[in-house]
């Protein structure tokens, strides 16, 4: 199937994010660790200041072959005001591949990036952006996958 039309190349200038994160191992992976997560992070969402965009969090991931960190965050224009146990850091300016679809939305940039001849980049953040209001999986979300330099 042909995704290309799917997703979009785009350039990100370095975010500012703040929010709260949680490890698991893959083997044994307790999905409620996550979602206890996100519960807190609602409830404290209104304690992250300087808000570049207030409508939506960022959900940044990487994994390795034993472990994954999920996080939850909100776009900040500002770190100096992390609230206490939140964690704050600035991803770097980057290039993506952004898919917003009704189906697997990494299995969609996967194949458009093999199809052109790109590769994603592992050790960056991939990022999940959602909207308070809606924030459905995945018929809602917007993927970015690292590229490559």
């Amino acid at each position: 199937m042909n995704h290309e039309n799917e997703v979009q190349l785009i350039e990100l200038p370095d975010i500012k994010l703040v929010g709260l994160s949680v490890t698991s191992p893959f083997q044994g992976h307790d999905p409620e660790r996550v979602e206890a997560m996100k519960r807190l992070f609602y409830e404290r969402r209104g304690e992250i200041r300087n808000a570049v965009r207030p409508e939506r969090y960022v959900s940044p991931s990487f994994s390795s072959e034993v472990l994954f960190t999920y996080m939850i965050c909100m776009e900040v224009d500002d770190l100096t005001d992390a609230p206490e146990g939140m964690i704050g850091f600035t991803i770097p300016a980057r290039r993506y591949a952004k898919a917003k679809t009704k189906g697997d939305p990494y299995r969609v940039i996967g194949d458009c990036l093999r199809a052109n001849g790109l590769r994603s980049d592992g050790r960056a953040l991939a990022l999940e952006i959602y909207r308070f209001e809606n924030p459905a999986w995945p018929d809602e979300a917007e993927v970015l996958v690292p590229l490559q330099r």
